[in-house]
């Protein structure tokens, strides 16, 4: 491995606190939920399958709008 290999590596594993780990879970599951309830609700405008997409969407964005001042709140590592 180069030397920036290595430098570029632990710097790497030096940001992997369990908090920055605790931060992208957070802000990756909030983004899942926007991500799913507007597919849903394009679904539910265009798609032919029985099925309850603007109930979906309705769950999926609740939980966004529960995660969303958690996900605000957080400080970007340094």
């Amino acid at each position: 491995m180069t030397v920036c290999g290595e430098h570029c590596c632990a710097q790497w594993a030096a940001a992997l606190s369990p908090q920055n780990i605790q931060s992208v879970h957070s802000v990756v599951f909030s983004a899942s939920h926007f991500f799913w309830g507007f597919w849903a609700l394009i679904q539910a405008k265009y798609s032919t399958i029985e099925f309850d997409f603007l109930g979906y969407a309705v769950l999926r964005f609740n939980q966004y709008f529960q995660m969303k001042p958690q996900v605000i709140g957080l400080q970007a590592p340094e």
